[in-house]
């Protein structure tokens, strides 16, 4: 009875490590299937000029569409030109599913791992017992 169990543990352990392995394989596809990324946003920046006789000093600022990204530690920004912005827009887009991929590609390698550990506890046996002789080692 005790096997039994001990095997039908096993079983599932076996079932979810394979369930598992088949969903990092779809991420490991969706990494694979990127060409291009571009690290960033895109976003309009709304900013002030400065001048006291303009519009933007009652409220109403100046718009620019750009791209932001950090970069040694400081946050870099290029005005965006009207013909790039859809380009950027897919291309920034495509870095934040990769990094998205990325992280349940992370945690799901530690279920993997966990399962992994479980199913060798799972089928483990114990050393069998050694009979003893006169002198040497144990023997089998």
């Amino acid at each position: 009875m005790h096997k039994d169990k001990h095997l039908d543990s096993a079983s599932r352990s076996r079932k979810r490590l394979l369930d598992l392995h088949d969903q990092e394989r779809e991420l490991v596809k969706v990494l694979a299937s990127c060409r291009s990324l571009i690290k960033g946003s895109v976003y309009d920046l709304k900013t002030r000029c400065g001048k006291p006789s303009c519009a933007c000093a009652q409220g109403e600022r100046h718009s620019a569409i750009v791209l932001s990204w950090s970069q040694g530690g400081k946050t870099k920004l290029l005005t965006v030109q009207p013909g790039d912005l859809d380009r950027l827009i897919r291309l920034t887009g495509e870095y934040r599913s990769f990094r998205q991929a990325r992280s349940k590609l992370v945690k799901l390698q530690k279920k993997l791992l966990s399962e992994v550990d479980k199913l060798e506890t799972e089928l483990r046996e114990a050393p069998p017992q050694a009979s003893r002789s006169s002198s040497g080692p144990d023997r089998i």
